[in-house]
């Protein structure tokens, strides 16, 4: 077997929680990613990773294997759901230049049981980008209906995602790259 396995895993402290908090999204481009085992310790490059917070239990992020025995192939497919609430015209404009994009630099924030409940960072796309591949605005029927926008932003990777390791801020890991 030319893969060799290198360990095991023990079934871990049940500390984790689902769902996301945050999503980052790159208006500017990476120049560098600095990675180890899976694990990114810094990120460099320029312009700002704008920061979209979500409600409790409206964001997602799927990370699907797909591999082909009779091609010999795998790939990743990435798929980030959240929900924008309140529709406007700043929102509509925000969502119509997701649209336009094909290659976004995309951050993940997971829910996480931590002590001071800081989140654990993700880099979606990191070598292909991502893209619009879905999405609604809808007001619903009744007045405690949404009141939304749910988008899906899809990609493709050769690996899964790589956890950016910091101290608990996203900040601590760039270098050129601001987040607002």
């Amino acid at each position: 077997m030319s893969c060799q396995i290198t360990s095991g895993r023990s079934i871990p402290c049940r500390d984790s929680l689902g769902g996301i908090k945050n999503v980052y999204i790159l208006s500017g481009s990476v120049s560098g990613v600095t990675a180890s085992s899976g694990a990114i310790s810094a990120i460099s490059g320029s312009g700002i990773f704008y920061k979209f917070e979500l409600e409790k239990g409206v964001g997602s992020w799927t990370e699907t294997p797909t591999p082909s025995l009779e091609n010999g192939t795998i790939f990743y497919g990435e798929a980030v759901e959240v929900s924008f609430h309140k529709m406007d015209a700043a929102l509509r404009n925000q969502v119509k230049v997701l649209g336009e994009n094909t290659a976004m630099k995309i951050v993940v924030e997971t829910e996480q049981a931590s002590t001071d409940f800081s989140g654990r960072f993700f880099y979606i796309g990191e070598n292909r980008g991502c893209y619009l591949t879905a999405g609604s605005g809808a007001t619903g029927v009744a007045l405690g209906d949404s009141n939304a926008y749910s988008l899906t932003l899809s990609g493709e990777e050769p690996a899964p995602a790589q956890e950016i390791t910091t101290t608990g801020n996203l900040t601590d890991a760039l270098t050129g790259i601001t987040v607002s």
